[in-house]
Parts: structure tokens; C-alpha cells; sequence
């Protein structure tokens, strides 16, 4: 994620260089344009993250008050910006912003910088976590009597999928408020709780066998008895996957452990 943020941050910082916004083209040379532009976006972007990190802790389900969460992250963040930039402008170019008046000014301008820099990246990071620009599929449709079956509808959690990941789905990990999925071709994390995930992968012939963890019958390569006889899943990724005493008779009904145990 901090790959693809850092691109967009440096392009904001230039485009905002060279477009010189504000009035900082006419009085600021390009050097200066950058260096304070640039101050400004890593400002907030720090901030902005300290806001969501905060969150993420403090809403529980994510997914239904993630509109809650950047809400929250904006009014922040565009409050503290402002007395940022207020202060920055009183030293650099001897504008008095420090008044009701001159902060509601400088409060206006921070929020259209804000929102046009985070939008994208916002939005890339939610679409890749299933938050936003996921259509979920339709329910099943009931039998008609007498008529023709009715064809398994997808399962829905495929479609949260990143698009990079393919289909081939191995196995759900918890971590934090996230799901990371494990397929063939890798991993990421979509922001979602896993009792929602696994409700919706009911199409899917696979189990919840831990706490933690949920894996594809598929995916299961081996299985790894320890000392004290706890079992673990071996995928065929090379994934370890632990089995908790809960949720071993399930795995034993489900004849997992009759694959070669070590």
C-alpha cells in the first residue's frame, strides 16, 4: 500500500509545485514552491494516518462505519492543517490568518487541498479492501416446482477478491479487523470481520478451523500431528495453518486428517 501512496503523494507535491495555488507561484520560487508544498502534504498525510489508525481501534465492524471513519479523519485533520498552514503563513509571508475570520478562510482552502489529494488514494485502499465498488451478488433464487434446478449462484466473498489474487481461493487469516486472503497467487487484506467473510463462503467446500483461520478443503496438502496431538494443516502453498481443539472433530469428520500425517 505504501508503494502505490508514496507515487500519488510525490505527484500531488509536484503538480501542486508547479500549478502554485494560493498565490505561492507568483511569490515563491519553484524550489520554495516544493519544499512547501511538500511540507504540507507529508504533514497531513502523517496526520491523516494517525487519525485512521486511531479508528481502527476505536469503531469496531469497519466495513459499516468506515463513512463514519473518514469522516472523523477529515474533520481532524483539516482542523489541525489549518493551524498549520496558519502559523506557516504568518512566518513565510507575514499573513495574519490567526483570527476567526482568517482561520475559517484558511479552513476552506485546506479542505479542498485535502479532499483533492486523499481522494484517490482513499478510495484505491478501500476498493482493494472490498469497502467501496463492490457489487454483492444476488441471493438465490428459490426452485420452481417441478422445474429445472437452479445453478449455484457465485459465492459473494469471491468478488471482494483483488482482481490480481484470481479465484483460486486457499484460505482466510484474521488480523485485527481485517481478513487476509490467501489464494495461489498471493495474499492481501480486505477490511472485513471474519465471521462475515466465512457466512459468505458457504458456497465453498472448506471449514473454520481455528479461531483465526479458515481454510479451502482443496487447499489441504497435509496434515501435521505435534507432540501434545494438535493438528496443523500444511496447504499447498506451504501455508501452516493450526487446528484448535474446537474445531478438530470437524476436521476429523470432514476426513482432512486422513491425508499423510507427520
Amino acid at each position: 500500500m505504501l508503494r502505490r501512496r508514496l507515487p500519488l503523494l510525490a505527484a500531488s507535491i509536484l503538480a501542486l509545485a508547479l500549478l502554485g495555488p494560493f498565490g505561492t507561484f507568483r511569490e515563491m520560487g519553484f524550489a520554495v514552491r516544493l519544499a512547501y508544498w511538500g511540507g504540507q502534504i507529508v504533514s497531513g498525510w502523517s496526520m491523516f494516518e494517525l487519525v485512521i489508525l486511531v479508528t481502527r481501534r476505536l469503531l469496531p465492524n469497519l466495513e459499516r462505519t468506515w463513512p463514519l471513519m473518514l469522516a472523523a479523519a477529515y474533520l481532524t485533520v483539516s482542523i489541525l492543517q489549518t493551524l498549520v498552514v496558519a502559523l506557516l503563513e504568518s512566518r513565510l509571508r507575514g499573513q495574519d490568518f490567526l483570527t476567526p475570520a482568517g482561520l475559517a478562510e484558511m479552513y476552506g482552502y485546506v479542505l479542498v487541498i485535502t479532499t483533492l489529494v486523499s481522494a484517490l488514494p482513499v478510495w484505491l485502499e478501500l476498493r482493494d479492501h472490498g469497502v467501496v465498488g463492490h457489487q454483492p451478488s444476488a441471493p438465490p433464487q428459490a426452485p420452481i416446482p417441478g422445474g429445472e434446478p437452479t445453478p449455484n449462484r457465485p459465492t459473494p466473498f469471491l468478488d471482494r477478491i483483488p482482481a490480481k489474487l484470481g479465484r483460486d481461493l486457499l484460505a482466510l487469516e484474521m488480523e485485527d479487523h481485517y481478513v487476509r486472503v490467501h489464494t495461489a497467487l498471493g495474499s492481501d487484506l480486505i477490511l472485513m470481520r471474519m465471521r462475515d467473510a466465512v457466512a459468505e463462503l458457504a458456497g465453498i467446500d472448506g471449514r473454520q478451523v481455528h479461531r483465526s483461520y479458515w481454510v479451502a478443503a482443496s487447499a489441504v496438502a497435509a496434515v501435521e500431528r505435534k507432540p501434545d496431538g494438535k493438528l496443523s494443516l500444511r496447504l499447498t502453498n506451504g501455508l501452516l495453518v493450526p487446528v484448535s481443539r474446537t474445531h478438530a472433530p470437524s476436521v476429523r469428520a470432514a476426513g482432512w486428517t486422513e491425508k499423510a500425517v507427520s
